[in-house]
């Protein structure tokens, strides 16, 4: 039985960047019903305060549906949400937190609402977007060196959001567009104002009610874009999030674990490889699995794939942490990766030679949303191979379940011809996602795959020196992200 959803005044927390704050409420004009919502537009008495309130007053003048407030200090960004929300904002409505520099798609509000609406238990929302942290979509990208335009995010979406799941739930919701339900605020109150002025508030909120059995989702269907990051400058934003983030961890040691089982298991697999439904560059992005054994005619394999992809087939060799040196060396010059990045995905993945552990199956699964084997394993006749290899063969019965292509190798020519074909191929969003959750679910099951309950002293040191020497710890993570 569908619930009928609850009116929302939509609060906007203004401190600065007033064209971003232009965009936001010509949105909110165009695309809001105001005949059911609201929006509040609280000034946090910023330093072009004036400025701001002129224009902003021209901009909603003859629309009765906004209502315009302004402190009489700056308050922060946290005391000026729980200000607008606890105090200015009598109606009673749910509350929809919206960043100022955010660009919302018509109907994000009665999307959004209808999901808080779908079950009692949800107790926050919010929107997709081009950038949102574990919210952003695509968030895995096929070329992380590109950055992702909202264009782009546009067009992902409007590929995936009817193949994904109407809700996601999550550990937590973003506070860029942050929908909650009015009974829960009476109940346990908005932001905690030792996060003042901002970062890991919304967070906070989140894993506190969910203590209590309220969760978080992501509304896949509702679009926002989001410019970000424009209140804190210098060093003064890495401050604040490093220093917010170790009282999280502190308050909730899981918190670490939960966003690992949610990118392990919760995150849909459609969204994990979303930026793969729709490439946009003119290019087969392909991620070439070693085998655990390495020898001449391996290298041999190797160094012909490399030599014979074409300019629009673009090769990264996926190897163990183990063997990344010996990789580098024996193929100078060429793309090589220890493991998959959880940032990075592939139009296809190929197992060149045997799949004999789970560690290269959970790295394939994570890899492409289309697999490609080479040489797999064969079938067996005799007893006394089928009783040594039997764990190798278990796991080949799973990939076969769930492989595009199986190919004896022909040479490079032959497989390059193979990939094309099998990038061509629609992705099966059901089978993806089949193949997707049965990995994940063995690797959980029998320990391979392990999400601390709880922080380390180790981590929560490191959090507080970034915290005190945020550049240093900027530096730090470059030097170690090159591999120096």
């Amino acid at each position: 039985m569908n619930v009928p959803r609850r009116p929302v005044t939509v609060v906007v927390p203004i401190y600065d960047d007033l064209p971003g704050l232009e965009r936001c409420i010509v949105a909110l004009r165009d695309g809001v019903d105001f005949d059911v919502d609201r929006v509040l537009l609280s000034n946090d008495a910023g330093p072009n305060a004036d400025l701001i309130e002129r224009r902003v007053l021209e901009l909603i003048d003859g629309h009765d549906g906004f209502s315009y407030v302004r402190n009489e200090r700056n308050l922060g960004f946290v005391g000026n949400c729980n200000r607008a929300v606890l105090e200015v904002d009598t109606t009673g409505n749910d509350v929809l937190l919206l960043n100022s520099d955010t660009v919302p798609a018509p109907g994000f509000v009665e999307e959004m609402a209808a999901v808080l609406a779908s079950d009692e238990m949800i107790g926050v929302v919010c929107a997709r977007s081009d950038n949102a942290t574990i919210a952003s979509l695509p968030f895995s990208r096929r070329n992380p060196s590109a950055n992702v335009s909202p264009a782009r995010t546009k067009q992902v979406h409007a590929a995936v959001r009817d193949l994904l799941p109407r809700a996601t739930p999550a550990p937590v919701a973003m506070g860029f567009c942050f929908l909650t339900r009015r009974s829960l605020i009476e109940r346990f109150g908005l932001f905690d104002e030792v996060f003042s002025p901002g970062y890991g508030e919304e967070n906070d909120y989140c894993l506190r009610i969910n203590e209590h059995g309220y969760t978080s989702v992501f509304a896949n269907r509702a679009l926002v874009i989001h410019t970000g990051s424009t209140s804190f400058s210098g060093d003064r934003g890495p401050t604040l999030r490093l220093a917010h983030e170790r009282i999280l961890l502190e308050r909730y040691p899981f918190y670490g674990g939960a966003l690992a089982l949610f990118q392990s298991r919760f995150r849909d697999a459609v969204d994990v490889f979303a930026d793969t439904f729709l490439p946009n560059d003119g290019v087969v992005r392909v991620a070439l699995h070693l085998p655990t054994v390495v020898d001449a005619n391996t290298v041999a394999r190797v160094s012909a794939v490399l030599a014979g992809a074409p300019e629009d087939v673009v090769v990264t060799l996926i190897v163990t942490r183990q063997q990344l040196r010996a990789a580098r060396a024996a193929f100078p010059g060429a793309k090589v990766a220890a493991g998959v990045r959880s940032r990075q995905v592939y139009d296809v993945g190929i197992a060149l030679g045997p799949v004999t552990t789970f560690d290269a199956l959970t790295a394939l699964n994570a890899s492409a949303p289309r697999w490609v084997l080479v040489d797999a394993i064969a079938p067996l006749t005799r007893w006394s191979l089928a009783v040594a290899h039997h764990r190798s063969t278990a796991l080949d019965r799973i990939i076969r379940r769930y492989e595009d292509r199986t190919v004896p190798w022909r040479g490079a020519s032959d497989l390059v011809r193979v990939v094309r074909s099998a990038a061509e191929e629609p992705i099966d969003a059901e089978r993806l996602r089949a193949r997707w959750t049965a990995v994940t679910d063995i690797a959980e099951a029998t320990g391979l795959m392990v999400h601390p309950a709880s922080v380390s002293m180790r981590r929560l040191a490191a959090l507080a020196f970034g915290a005190r020497n945020p550049r240093l710890t900027a530096r730090l993570r470059s030097i170690a992200g090159r591999g120096v």
